[in-house]
């Protein structure tokens, strides 16, 4: 096979699947505006209140982590 045969192979297959992905964007592009069979809405909710908890503790391992730095660091300004 020549090399211009292979490029011209290849972008035969190369728009088959574009236009294959294309197909399939738009199946569920129609698909989309469909009712969802469940709610999310009580999965959002648990989430949304879990987010709290979760800053508070990132904030509070934060704050620990500061506090024993700055041991680490007046220690070593001490000379000990």
């Amino acid at each position: 096979m020549k090399v211009s045969q292979k490029m011209g192979s290849f972008l035969k297959r190369a728009g088959v699947g574009v236009a294959l992905a294309g197909a399939s964007v738009a199946a569920f592009a129609q698909a989309a505006t469909v009712t969802p069979a469940f709610s999310d809405t009580a999965i959002l909710g648990s989430i949304n209140g879990v987010a709290p908890i979760l800053i508070d503790v990132g904030g509070a391992v934060l704050a620990v982590v500061t506090v024993a730095w700055g041991f680490k660091t007046v220690k070593g300004f001490l000379g000990r």
